[in-house]
Order: structure tokens, then sequence, then C-alpha cells
């Protein structure tokens, strides 16, 4: 990432009290990830979906899926939920399909991706569970995050985009 600008705040009462222009080296980390890349004939099915319906939303469905993701990981392999990070791209340069990129937080990686690997099926069914056990409509930062956030098709979205990558 590449930070561009900043903004002084006062403290309290969130003033707006300056701003201006910097210039930072992009920020690179290297490690290891897991990544969960719809096929093509899933992202067909999805993007027609999204044509035709008010209720379904690619982007807005991947940002909340990997948010549940976030929140699942740590309890099956064993980590904090700082030791890992997460990525949504709707069209990866990598995969050229829509893509959920989770990493190790550390330099090198510790081994959390090929541990994400070996259990990605029961991972997604505990992200199903947690997204339908939450009694909100349309999203919260139980399950898959902030409405302002992910918008409000990102549960329903990553519902059925859980429901594609599990059938």
């Amino acid at each position: 990432t590449v930070s561009t600008c900043y903004k002084k705040i006062k403290f309290y009462t969130h003033e707006n009290i300056g701003f201006g222009e910097i210039s930072l080296p992009p920020e690179e980390m290297h490690t290891t990830a897991y990544w969960l890349a719809l096929t093509n004939d899933i992202s067909e099915q999805l993007e027609d979906r999204e044509s035709e319906s008010t209720f379904f939303n690619l982007a807005q469905g991947l940002l909340a899926l990997s948010n549940v993701l976030i929140n699942v990981v740590p309890l099956y392999v064993m980590c904090d939920p700082q030791d890992v990070r997460a990525v949504s791209e709707v069209r990866s340069p990598f995969t050229s399909k829509p893509t959920i990129y989770i990493y190790d937080n550390y330099p090198g990686g510790v081994g959390f991706s090929e541990k994400m690997f070996e259990l990605r099926r029961p991972l997604l069914q505990a992200a199903q569970e947690l997204i339908l056990g939450c009694g909100c409509e349309k999203g919260c930062p139980s399950c898959v995050g902030p409405i302002d956030e992910v918008g409000i098709k990102g549960k329903e979205s990553a519902l059925l985009i859980l429901r594609e990558a599990l059938s």
C-alpha cells in the first residue's frame, strides 16, 4: 500500500486542523498466503446473478466473506486474530478470478497458510454457520463486518458465494 496524504485531527473533538501530501515508499511484506479463487463457472453464475438481482454484489460479498474468514481462521489454525490478514479482489491480477487472500501477518510466513489450505472446507463451513447463526438482517460486526464497510448486500452476497463454493 502507498500513503499519499495525511490529516491532522484534534483529540476528543475530531476537528480537522490540517492536511497535506506526503511521499512514502510502498509498504511491502513477503509472506505466505492461502487464497480462495472462485472457478470460472461460479464466477459466471455469480456475475449473472449480480446483473439480474438487486440483492447480490460480488465485491461486497467477497469483502464480507473475507471478514468472516478472518474471524474463523484463528479458531482452526490456533493463532491470534492479529496473526492473519485478508485481501479480497473482484479480478485478481494473479488468478484473473474473484479471489480472497488470507495471509500470515509475519515476514516469510509461519505456517498458517498451509493449515488453512488443509482445512479449507471446514473453514468455509464454519464461515457459513457463523453467518447463518447471526440474527442480524444485513450484516453486523459479529458476522460479516460493519454494514458501512461491506454494504447492505454483503451478508446475502457472502452466503451466495459460500453456497456456490461449497457445492
